[in-house]
């Protein structure tokens, strides 16, 4: 069996329309910079920024695939993205410097799930061979709207947990109470979003150890 692989690749939406493309493209390079540092250990070959306002890069498991989307979508914002997630095998040899050159079925199913993505006006989309893709697909598509519901705050409260901050660190850097911060992350919707990654990644864990040779 061949060993399986997880693609990334994204693009800014509409970035002709951005103004203040100069300051976006130094903010692009600094955010990919922090998502090969963050996610070092799951990384097969780093991302980078491959066409302007496209990138791409490869991980060795697609388990946190959805977190690495969206944390590089939250540095980013409000700067809109889509993504493609493809999850399959390489038919070159697996380049552990950047992502350029290789090919097979992980590559072409993340550029499958871009076009969809874009499409379908979804920020994150995934194209594997399993039944379940769809849904898969569903849970991502709602965890998409959740986050659309969330407050600037609650979303900054995330973003900076994300990060390793405290809630005290959150409350003084956000200029509110540390019992906000508390409070922020223990409402209904948040939790609802943590069990819907959870759920996520506990699929794509089974996933990838049905796939005994991935890496």
């Amino acid at each position: 069996m061949s060993i399986q692989y997880c693609a990334i690749i994204g693009d800014i939406n509409n970035s002709r329309q951005l103004e203040r493309r100069g300051s976006i493209q130094v903010r692009f390079k600094r955010a990919i910079r922090t998502i090969n540092t963050e996610f070092e250990s799951e990384i097969a070959s780093p991302f980078m920024i491959t066409l302007g306002d496209e990138f791409q890069g490869l991980l060795s498991s697609p388990v946190r695939s959805y977190r690495l989307a969206r944390r590089l979508q939250d540095l980013m914002e409000p700067v809109p993205f889509a993504f493609g997630i493809g999850i399959g095998n390489l038919e070159t040899p697996l380049n552990r410097r950047e992502p350029l050159g290789m090919d097979g079925p992980c590559f072409h199913n993340a550029r499958k799930a871009l076009l969809l993505a874009k499409k379908n006006k979804n920020e994150i989309r995934y194209q594997f061979d399993d039944p379940a893709g769809e849904l898969v697909n569903a849970i991502v598509i709602s965890l998409d709207k959740q986050w659309q519901q969330l407050s600037e705050n609650q979303r900054e409260i995330l973003k900076r947990r994300k990060e390793g901050m405290t809630q005290l660190a959150i409350a003084k850097k956000l200029h509110i109470t540390k019992q906000a911060v508390s409070k922020s992350a223990k409402t209904g919707l948040v939790k609802e979003m943590n069990a819907a990654v959870d759920a996520l990644e506990s699929y794509l864990v089974r996933y990838r150890m049905s796939n005994k040779s991935t890496i």
